[in-house]
């Protein structure tokens, strides 16, 4: 019997790979420079990212993600993150606000 699994996220998640900056802040501090990673998903109110350093959980991040032509400043919280098997993160990030623009270009 197949079980019937309702999805829980306000907003579905688009697999899309973009190019993404980022400052990654711990208690307000400044963990590194601006870094780049790609986008694995995103939606209007998050993203999943590939980065190539480890970022604790409940980082701040301030991102520049360039969808086509456009680029969007978003900040947001990390969610989680997780090692993969190539020394890589896999991190989620929950925006801080939806951004109308940047929904308007995920469709």
């Amino acid at each position: 019997m197949a079980e019937n699994i309702q999805e829980k996220r306000k907003y579905p998640r688009l697999k899309s790979l973009h190019l993404l900056s980022y400052i990654n802040k711990e208690q307000g501090v400044q963990k590194c420079g601006v870094s780049m990673a790609r986008t694995l998903d995103i939606s209007p109110a998050g993203v999943r990212v590939e980065v190539y350093q480890s970022i604790n959980p409940d980082s701040e991040m301030e991102m520049e993600i360039a969808v086509e032509e456009n680029i969007f400043s978003v900040q947001g919280r990390v969610i989680y993150t997780e090692e993969t098997q190539n020394s890589n993160y896999i991190i989620g990030i929950k925006f801080d606000e939806v951004s109308p623009q940047l929904a308007s270009h995920l469709t």
